[in-house]
């Protein structure tokens, strides 16, 4: 039998093919196409061009310390949560078009750890995922995580040398938009060994002594700044604590400490601050000495596997001021990916109704009827083991009481019959061919990734 003709396949195969093009590609341009870059109305009606700018946090790219897993089971939890964040990556260069992008920290999981030849080989792999479509006009700056280089007094001096050659500076003062954009590795700025704290604390007091400026000024950290406890974090927060924590560990804290926060805010005066780290959003805003305010922005991680549900990302755009007397201005937008685990739950029970049509299909193609049988009474009365035999005469009465625990004389009704072995081969024949229209759709999504 032909099962790619019978219709149920036929079916099950265009409802296959439209669910992995929905999942797989489908609802990454959806989602990124429905978050667009917030703006200001006034701005754009007088005709001031705005820089747009996407925040990536905490990409963190799985490998042998983040779930202690080795051999085969590391490298299919790699790929899939490499593949995941190359498409959204992708995906969002492609609609949004952004002309500047920040990575917040936390490139890897295990980057202090690892010896130089490692880190080589997993530098290669992000930056694998993470491909500039446009290297001639969109600029990509990075900053340091605490996966990275340690924090504190636990930095590691030679992973932040490292960071350094292959990377980049971990501290940067760029314009964009008419901003003054400070990248600041606060990371180094809380250890008391010199050597790796004097670069950050002479860029601070160095803004911190500069008494104008003629652009706002918006601070990048990796970690948070202070804030007192269970400041309410804003309702796109995911984490059951709407607040963020403030633990502290092997070469992790929650937030930078109170006295560091104080230093920098009084001495930077930002107008904004953008931070990571925590992997879910939050929104707060910290008092200055000036009398006014700097709102924090915690952009959520990129990764599905950050331990928060549904991965994000942030939107920025910068206005400069404008020539009928408009300050500099900025607007933000926390936005949403796709949840993973939700699409994985999808093909899951897509699976399990898929087999149970199918089988209930070759059910129904698998019994076989059989016509009623002989009588069982008339069969046992000619039987030779019920029949009296001249070795061994019944009585009559003997006979008359075998007899009559035998049932009444009638036909044996007919019945269908399964034939297991011919239904579990036509379930399986009728689901490899759903399988071979699926399987290759899926591979064709996830090579569209790489090739584009």
């Amino acid at each position: 039998m032909r099962y790619n003709r019978l219709p149920v396949v036929r079916l099950l195969r265009l409802y296959w093919v439209l669910l992995l093009l929905v999942g797989e590609i489908g609802l990454y341009y959806g989602r990124i196409s429905s978050c667009k870059w917030p703006s200001l109305k006034s701005y754009d009606e007088a005709g001031v061009s705005p820089v747009h700018v996407a925040l990536i946090a905490d990409p963190q790219i799985v490998d042998q310390y983040s779930y202690d897993q080795t051999g085969l089971l590391l490298r299919i939890t790699e790929f899939f949560t490499d593949i995941y964040i190359r498409k959204a990556y992708s995906v969002l260069q492609t609609i949004r078009r952004p002309q500047t992008i920040i990575f917040l920290g936390d490139m890897f999981d295990g980057g202090r750890e690892w010896e130089d030849e490692q880190w080589l080989e997993e530098f290669e792999r992000y930056k694998s995922i993470f491909q500039n479509r446009f290297p001639n006009t969109v600029p990509v700056y990075n900053m340091a995580g605490n996966h990275d280089i340690g924090i504190g007094n636990t930095v590691v001096k030679h992973a932040l040398d490292r960071y350094h050659k292959y990377i980049g500076p971990t501290n940067q003062v760029l314009t964009i938009g008419g901003h003054q954009v400070v990248l600041l590795d606060s990371l180094t700025l809380e250890s008391d060994t010199p050597a790796v704290s004097a670069a950050s604390r002479q860029l601070v007091d160095r803004l911190g002594n500069e008494t104008t400026t003629e652009m706002p000024r918006l601070l990048f950290t990796h970690v948070p700044l202070w804030r007192p406890n269970e400041t309410y974090c804003g309702p796109l927060r995911q984490s059951p604590d709407k607040f963020l924590l403030n633990r502290r560990g092997y070469q992790f804290r929650d937030q930078l400490f109170q006295n560091t926060t104080s230093y920098l805010l009084n001495a930077i005066q930002p107008v904004a601050v953008f931070s990571g780290d925590d992997h879910d959003t939050c929104t707060v805003s910290h008092p200055l000495n000036s009398g006014k305010s700097a709102v924090e922005y915690t952009i959520g991680a990129l990764g599905w596997a950050s331990g928060v549900p549904i991965a994000s990302y942030g939107l920025l755009t910068l206005y400069p001021s404008s020539n009928d007397g408009r300050p500099a201005a900025h607007v933000v937008k926390n936005c949403f990916l796709p949840y993973q685990l939700g699409i994985y739950k999808v093909y899951a029970t897509s699976f399990v109704v898929s087999l149970l049509i199918v089988m209930a299909c070759c059910y129904k193609k698998s019994r076989t009827w059989h016509p009623p049988a002989e009588s069982e009474y008339a069969r046992l009365q000619l039987s030779p083991s019920v029949s009296p035999s001249p070795s061994s005469p019944l009585s009559p009465d003997a006979e008359e009481d075998t007899l009559s625990q035998l049932p009444m004389p009638a036909s044996m009704p007919g019945r269908w019959r399964l034939n297991r072995t011919g239904f579990a081969v036509r379930v399986g024949l009728a689901m490899k061919s759903v399988a071979v229209v699926g399987l290759p759709t899926y591979v064709a999504c996830l090579v569209y990734f790489y090739i584009i």
